[in-house]
């Protein structure tokens, strides 16, 4: 019997999409190559309602529906992290991302996250405004051990070690045939589903969907001279990101090359000593996926049963909860889409529901 759902790769977006649809039980796999915890231990653990240049930018590329539509599926997101980690820290977040600061601007920002439902303010000062929203903080290894141990208590069923060979369509299901990564295991397996997620990029339609060959990010944790007491963004080439970690900071870097990560965690480093007197340094960096403009690539596939989430990595927290709660709505049928599973699938799953509530 096939199953329902199949998913590649226990990422943050893998392990939500899991969950929500084991949740409505559905019969749901997912095969990831890594030891558990790895693959969604990734990002900066900051989660919002959007960043005010990328909001900006896809209402420039795309219009105004669009970003109204990503701050949607974020405030989305942000319920399904609350509701993982109830006890999440909320902090503020200082936007200054946006370039030149234009006042106008900012305020049609926090009109369009109130307008969705989201809160916002806009804090005027004499050198800079900003846009002050809440954010969820969390550590991104404690999220990704609570993550999947919520989705396996929904009933998904998550294997780690297994590398995914090739896939093959057929009678309306696809079959996933994968090796243990043992060395000494050399007997492929086969698993088959009546939808396929993928959030590696390990199918022929995940790997069209990463758009562009990767970036980096350059890390820095440090001890401030002074606590850091909220999220903060900037609009600036050697800074992008400030964030508490308890008694230290975490920063982050703008994009950049893999040649160009070095000399940008150098300028990271010279902006973190000038401006917050920091001490004990330890450099790091994030390999990201690249996005369209700030758009998560998410969606269903040319490919007949094909589906694929692609977060934008430094943001793996927010970006992939946003599309696995996007992917699951599209597959549970609760979003109007041709794209729903099947009605088998459908009534396996309404049957599944009755005999838990017994």
């Amino acid at each position: 019997m096939a199953h329902d759902v199949v998913v590649l790769g226990a990422t943050v977006a893998g392990l939500t999409v899991a969950r929500l649809l084991a949740s409505e039980g559905f019969g749901v796999v997912v095969l990831d190559p890594n030891t558990e915890g790895i693959s969604a231990a990734i990002g900066h653990g900051v989660a919002a309602i959007g960043h005010a240049s990328t909001v900006a930018n896809m209402a420039h590329f795309y219009g105004l529906a669009a970003a109204r539509e990503h701050t949607r599926r974020n405030i989305a997101g942000l319920a399904q992290i609350n509701s993982v980690l109830p006890d999440a820290q909320r902090l503020q977040m200082r936007d200054n991302s946006l370039p030149g600061g234009d006042e106008g601007e900012t305020l049609q920002l926090a009109e369009l996250y109130r307008g969705e439902g989201g809160k916002a303010d806009v804090l005027v000062a004499p050198d800079a405004i900003a846009l002050m929203t809440e954010v969820l903080v969390v550590d991104p290894a404690a999220y990704a051990v609570e993550l999947r141990r919520a989705a396996v208590a929904a009933g998904a069923n998550v294997v780690h070690g297994v590398t995914v060979t090739h896939l093959t369509r057929r009678d309306g299901a696809t079959r996933i045939y994968f090796r243990n990564n043992m060395a000494w295991v050399h007997d492929m397996g086969h698993v088959t589903g009546m939808a396929v997620i993928d959030t590696l990029g390990v199918s022929p339609w995940g790997r069209v969907a990463r758009i562009g060959p990767a970036e980096y990010v350059p890390v820095l944790r440090c001890t401030p001279a002074e606590p850091v007491t909220e999220v903060s963004l900037h609009a600036r080439p050697d800074v992008w990101m400030v964030r508490p970690t308890g008694d230290t900071a975490l920063l982050l870097g703008q994009k950049t090359t893999l040649n160009g990560v070095a000399d940008a965690s150098r300028a990271l480093e010279a902006w973190a000593v000038a401006n917050l007197g920091a001490t004990d340094l330890e450099h790091s960096r994030l390999a990201i996926d690249p996005s369209d403009h700030g758009r998560p690539v998410v969606g269903a596939s040319a490919i007949p049963g094909g589906f694929y989430a692609r977060g934008n990595g430094r943001g793996e927290l927010m970006n992939g909860t946003a599309s696995g709660h996007y992917l699951a709505r599209l597959l549970a049928g609760h979003q109007k889409s041709g794209n729903a599973l099947p009605p088998i699938s459908k009534l396996r799953a309404f049957g599944s529901r009755v005999l838990r509530s017994l």
